[in-house]
């Protein structure tokens, strides 16, 4: 182990790992957190490699250092976080918009892209961001890999769950109603996208649906009860409705 020593009003420490560190700060009550960190940057890519040493290093920082430690990891930062899970717990104890957007910047479309590999952890992750934050995770993630990612009606609601409407609004724009039409297989995948939208949103996917092919999802009354329990009675008096058109053409 490598030991580092920082000196702080005139008083000397050594500093090893992550854990001491840590403590260091602790110790300081935040008085002296920027002159450590700063004394110890370029060492901080190997101190703190991994996902545990990470969280507990940005839980004793003020937003400012957190800033300034996502900053000074670089690009050792995608290995710190390791996995989704872990990214999804740091983004749940970060307080700040600013310092969530500066960590999903610093990742970037690689680094998410690594993290991320199921709907769910996309829930996840998109669950607690801030503000716009949601809008950068799936810029930054980009159409290819969200199609790639999102090939069901259930797998593209999880997300859509997540969101609030303007983020809801900017998924369906990447992947294209194509895409999102295309992911509707039969009358579960239907419901469960319905129940992750707003009755307008939901009206938008029943409008975008050719009457053929809403049929062919609802094939008949059995399949409109199954859909039933999922959707609000605004939805459900729309779907009928589209169903009856379908039926006259």
């Amino acid at each position: 182990m490598t030991e580092h020593i920082i000196t702080i009003e005139g008083e000397s420490a050594t500093i090893g790992t992550a854990e001491e560190l840590v403590i260091a700060l602790d110790v300081l009550q935040g008085n002296h957190d920027r002159a450590v960190l700063e004394q110890l940057r370029a060492h901080l890519p190997v101190l703190v490699d991994g996902p545990r040493r990470l969280q507990n290093l940005l839980r004793v920082l003020t937003p400012e250092d957190q800033l300034f430690l996502i900053e000074a990891l670089g690009p050792a930062l995608v290995s710190a976080v390791g996995q989704a899970t872990a990214l999804r717990d740091i983004l749940a104890m970060l307080a700040e918009e600013q310092v969530e957007e500066q960590l999903l910047a610093a990742l970037g479309t690689d680094g998410l892209q690594r993290l991320i590999e199921t709907p769910e952890q996309l829930a996840e992750v998109l669950a607690w961001v801030y503000g716009h934050c949601d809008e950068c995770v799936l810029d930054s993630l980009g159409a290819e890999f969200l199609r790639n990612l999102l090939e069901t009606g259930y797998e593209l609601s999880l997300p859509l769950s997540a969101l609030e409407t303007a983020g809801q609004w900017r998924l369906i724009e990447l992947l294209g109603w194509e895409h999102v039409l295309g992911a509707l297989q039969d009358e579960r995948d239907l419901g469960y996208l319905m129940r992750a939208l707003p009755a307008e949103l939901s009206r938008r996917v029943l409008e975008h649906l050719p009457g053929d092919r809403l049929r062919q999802i609802v094939r008949d009354e059995r399949d409109v009860r199954a859909i039933a329990p999922y959707l609000e009675a605004a939805e459900l008096d729309c779907l009928r409705a589209r169903l009856e058109a379908a039926d006259a053409q």
